[in-house]
């Protein structure tokens, strides 16, 4: 099929992939909250230069890049695409902050309740997250011994906000009525993300992880743009792997890792196997994102003699049950407004 074909919701299976990603990155951190864990990583055992959460964070990136400039091209009014933007990644956020500040700091804080609801930096974490605006790590007296904060998850939050904010600004500047000048944008991005990094703006100089962030967005906004060019088939995964075979001890390799990596999930995900038989009813993968990490935290703080096996199993089993309340009764229903909302001062413009 050409890809426009798979992007079709009744031709692909995107919400599982969207969920084993996101049990990924469980899978990937479980070392970090698990006292005395081996650090073992099958992803990181087979390539040597990426772990499993990290892949999974790449992979979010890219589908995001795809789906949210379809979504945008479908209907392209900025203030339109910005507030359903803000209404995917705020309201659940904002849920899952306020349970991370009012359950789980008070049941885990060394202080007493009166000192930590009067902490400045409790209400500056439910705060500034909110708005991911400076993010704060740490809930007073909260797991202070963890080097990763509350919930080391949500890092990758601003950056997701700043790639559709740089897909509105593009489009406003006019770019993309010219195909070519798209592809150009899109592309020098991705280029600069891979091999260029340092000329990067600060929000993307913490890490190598980070730095590689916008290129996997403006990948899948690449292949949103050229969505009726793009054929996905059995050839092009073995030629694309070929291709990555043969330039494995090049600079090329990581990005082109990416590319067959993505264009092998675009088609397993629209076989008809897996969109007919593994269908799930709901999208629980930003909640079990979310919530997976926080809930790592506590299991591994509740139950510190248990390995690295039963914190991986354990917080997948419960961030599949909280990520699926998420979507049910915050992140769907809040889609669901402002699409009934239909906005129409703003639509009619």
């Amino acid at each position: 099929m050409l890809l426009n074909q798979v992007l079709n919701p009744k031709n692909n299976n995107f919400d599982l992939f969207r969920l084993v990603a996101a049990l990924l990155v469980i899978y990937g951190h479980a070392s970090a909250v698990v006292p005395n864990a081996e650090n073992s990583d099958f992803v990181w055992d087979l390539l040597r230069f990426e772990y499993s959460g990290g892949l999974a964070v790449k992979f979010f990136f890219i589908l995001s890049g795809l789906l949210v400039t379809v979504s945008f091209l479908n209907m392209p009014k900025m203030d339109v695409f910005l507030i359903k933007r803000a209404a995917r990644i705020f309201p659940g956020l904002f849920v899952c902050l306020c349970i991370s500040v009012f359950i789980v700091g008070p049941w885990f804080t060394t202080l007493s309740l009166s000192e930590y609801f009067q902490h400045g930096e409790t209400w500056r974490y439910l705060f500034n997250n909110t708005f991911l605006y400076e993010l704060v790590w740490r809930l007073p007296g909260v797991f202070a011994e963890s080097q990763h904060g509350l919930n080391g998850s949500l890092w990758t939050l601003p950056l997701e906000v700043a790639c559709y904010l740089f897909l509105a600004a593009i489009y406003g500047l006019g770019i993309w009525r010219f195909k070519w000048l798209s592809n150009v944008t899109l592309a020098g991005v991705f280029f600069v993300s891979f091999f260029m990094p340092q000329i990067l703006p600060p929000l993307l100089a913490n890490s190598e992880e980070a730095q590689l962030l916008p290129g996997c967005f403006a990948l899948g906004a690449l292949f949103a743009t050229n969505q009726q060019f793009i054929v996905i088939n059995r050839q092009g995964v073995l030629a694309l792997g070929l291709l990555l075979l043969l330039l494995w001890s090049t600079a090329l390799k990581i990005p082109l890792f990416y590319l067959w990596f993505f264009y092998t999930c675009l088609y397993l995900g629209s076989r008809k196997v897996v969109v007919e038989k593994l269908k799930i009813p709901v999208d629980p993968s930003y909640g079990v994102y979310i919530y997976g990490f926080l809930i790592q935290q506590c299991l591994g703080h509740l139950f510190p003699e248990q390995g690295i096996l039963f914190n991986r199993w354990s917080a997948a089993v419960i961030a599949i049950f909280a990520g699926t309340i998420s979507w049910l009764y915050i992140e769907k229903p809040s889609m669901h407004f402002i699409k009934n909302f239909k906005m129409t001062r703003v639509w009619n413009k």
